[in-house]
């Protein structure tokens, strides 16, 4: 064992190990070994941080990385390590972030060869939930493309309360999980699950916007109080709110903003005024007197394509070994 910084400045640089354990600190910022861990990074392969960086608030999956990059080579026998974190390995992380990235990456490795949830209550001065990570490069062909998930929160021994530690895991209770692990099996407090059981495609659901136009004088103030409408010259604000004053009480569809536009610069005043169509001042328009009405129609581009409301705009998280049509028929589709 030897002092230092895990993440700055590696102590064991260049040597791999048939064992490994590791217990880091839970939640550990990596702010002040940035440069370094950013460096690190951007070795890609040659490096221990290559797969990806977490948030800096939690440098968990860096400690991970680094262990991961311990495991002495398979054709030298290969390696296994345990290492303890908390939840925020398993859980942080949208799709393509760097937490994501990294998890992949232990996945289609095939690193990750189990993963135990422990008893809460073990640790000193913290009660958080803990997980007990299991690496290896030299899995059995049963084993291989597969992670075991072992529920071991119930196995635990009381015992007199030291700093939030109310908890251990008595010699015959490690057994049990021991024995667990070795069956890897699905069973009670066991699954054997595909690798690609825990990834995901992150899908962005898009609903269609459907908003009317309606012509009233507090639409016709917000329309002028626009930054398009504030940049229209005296000569052209009047041209326009003359155009406008004759529609007022109206509703309109959502198309009628730019055919409006359109039809108007074609006159002859519009015409002495130099009066332009000008795509800004529609979307002025849209914005200062539209209103989202679920019973309107769809609106479409000049394409014919659907517009989405951006306001209801969604992400679904489709299991990845799960068809898409099917998963939106069931969670989705009305």
């Amino acid at each position: 064992i030897r002092q230092g910084c895990t993440l700055a400045n590696d102590q064991y640089a260049g040597e791999r190990f048939h064992n490994c354990l590791s217990n880091p600190p839970f939640g550990k910022k990596w702010e002040k070994d940035k440069t370094a861990v950013e460096a690190e990074h951007k070795k890609g392969e040659l490096g221990r941080f290559g797969p990806g960086l977490p948030k800096i608030s939690d440098g968990s999956m860096l400690f991970l990385m680094h262990l991961a990059s311990k495991l002495e080579l398979p054709i030298n026998g290969g390696g296994r390590a345990a290492i303890v974190l908390s939840g925020s390995p398993l859980f942080n992380g949208g799709a393509a972030s760097g937490e994501s990235e990294i998890r992949r990456w232990l996945l289609e490795d095939d690193l990750i060869e189990a993963i135990v949830a422990l008893p809460t209550d073990l640790f000193f001065r913290t009660n958080i939930a803990t997980y007990l990570w299991i690496l290896s490069n030299k899995k059995p062909q049963e084993r291989k493309g597969k992670v075991q998930l072992i529920n071991a929160t119930d196995l635990w021994t009381s015992i007199r309360n030291e700093g939030n530690k109310r908890r251990i895991v008595s010699d015959e209770q490690r057994r049990q999980i021991l024995d667990i692990y070795a069956a890897g099996e699905t069973g009670a407090l066991s699954r054997m699950l595909d690798y690609r059981t825990f990834g995901y495609r992150r899908i962005r659901v898009l609903r269609p916007l459907r908003m009317t136009l309606e012509l009233d004088k507090v639409g016709m103030e917000r329309l002028e109080a626009e930054a398009a409408w504030e940049k229209l010259s005296d000569a052209h604000q009047t041209f326009w709110r003359e155009a406008l004053k004759p529609l007022i009480g109206q509703t309109q569809p959502y198309s009628w903003a730019e055919t409006f536009v359109s039809n108007s610069i074609k006159s002859d005043e519009a015409k002495q005024l130099k009066v332009k169509s000008n795509k800004t001042l529609i979307t002025a328009l849209i914005n200062a007197v539209g209103h989202k009405d679920p019973k309107a129609e769809p609106v479409t581009d000049s394409n014919g394509e659907l517009v989405p409301d951006t306001d209801l705009t969604d992400y679904e998280n489709v299991p990845y070994l799960e068809d898409i049509d099917d998963y939106f028929a069931r969670e989705v589709l009305p």
